[in-house]
């Protein structure tokens, strides 16, 4: 259809058909040179013979028909990109449902995956506040066996001296 516009198609026509009708100008020319004519007398009806008439009838209805024959071939073409045209919007919007999809499909794994970063991040901080915890345990455990382990001397050494 673009072609349509840009002039495409009258300058393909131009190089499929000009050959045609060159010939076709070039025929008629010389059949119009060729052709007798005979004059009638000034009482006839028709300023232009009968015979004269008739060839350039028969000439002009051998044109008629090679045009015809030309736009035939034309409308055929034109039908032919038309349907092309169809066909190419028909893949394009399944080209645009499909990207519509991948894009749904983006936007939910995008939101998977944040939310799965999010819930990382979140078990990186509570296996982290967990160690804190065990690493203040441990502190506080060490810090009490001091603590038994002096009271144990300190009974010890009040024991020894009762």
């Amino acid at each position: 259809m673009e072609g349509l516009s840009r002039g495409v198609l009258l300058e393909r026509m131009k190089e499929e058909y000009g050959s045609m009708l060159s010939t076709e100008n070039s025929s008629i020319v010389s059949s119009a040179s060729t052709s007798r004519r005979i004059e009638a007398p000034e009482s006839s009806c028709s300023p232009v013979p009968k015979l004269h008439q008739e060839a350039v009838s028969h000439e002009e209805h051998g044109c008629s028909g090679r045009c015809k024959v030309i736009v035939r071939r034309i409308m055929e073409q034109v039908r032919t990109e038309t349907e092309q045209w169809s066909q190419m919007q028909e893949m394009l919007e399944q080209v645009r449902e499909e990207m519509e999809e991948l894009n749904s499909s983006w936007d939910f794994w995008e939101d998977r995956a944040l939310d799965s970063e999010y819930l990382i991040q979140y078990l990186r901080s509570a296996v982290e506040e967990w160690k804190q915890k065990a690493v203040s345990s441990n502190d506080k455990a060490n810090e009490l066996q001091a603590q038994v382990f002096m009271l144990k001397e300190e009974i010890h050494s009040l024991r020894s001296k009762i």
